[in-house]
């Protein structure tokens, strides 16, 4: 089984890269940590301004992704190192510029045959939810592959056993999470 962790680096992604690890630790499966920088140029270009996409904007452009993967590698290790008393799955770790996070997040799943998406509810403000969109929505509705929708609540809707299968388990919040 191969699952693509789509994180950001909000609360809710840091807590989709805890659980979706663990669940794969759990599962056996195979794990690959994403993080998709949308493009600078995305947003000069759905205006026709492309004079503005300068060697400056596209140096820029690659310094954000480069912070990005440096970024992602503290958040892994931090995964890691809380789930170290498990065996540890495979894992690789991503990260894409694209004009659509939701667009590469599916692209990605398509071409490399991903069985399952885990990705946050919503990520960071409202004002970049107008401006980007709903990623969750977009992977939600378009991937070809089952999608996990992680969503944050501050209580437990079942305490299982620490002996019960995991195909009997509900995902629950018990499990304190380190914070940002």
């Amino acid at each position: 089984m191969k699952i693509l962790l789509a994180v950001d680096f909000s609360q809710i992604g840091r807590e989709v890269a805890f659980r979706g690890y663990h669940y794969a630790q759990q599962l056996g499966a195979e794990v690959t940590f994403l993080h998709v920088v949308s493009a600078i140029s995305n947003f000069v270009e759905s205006y026709n301004l492309h004079f503005f996409i300068t060697p400056e904007a596209r140096s820029t452009e690659a310094k954000v992704k480069e912070a990005a993967r440096v970024q992602l590698k503290h958040l892994i290790d931090d995964v890691r190192g809380h789930y170290s008393d498990m065996p540890e799955p495979r894992w690789d770790e991503r990260v894409e510029v694209a004009g659509s996070p939701g667009s590469e997040i599916i692209r990605i799943s398509e071409a490399e045959h991903y069985d399952v998406i885990i990705i946050g509810n919503k990520g960071y403000s409202t004002v970049e939810r107008v401006l980007l969109g709903s990623t969750a929505l977009k992977v939600i509705n378009s991937a070809k592959c089952s999608v996990w929708l992680y969503r944050h609540t501050d209580y437990v809707t079942h305490e299982a056993p620490a002996d019960e299968p995991l195909s009997e388990k509900i995902w629950d919040n018990k499990d304190p999470l380190p914070s940002i």
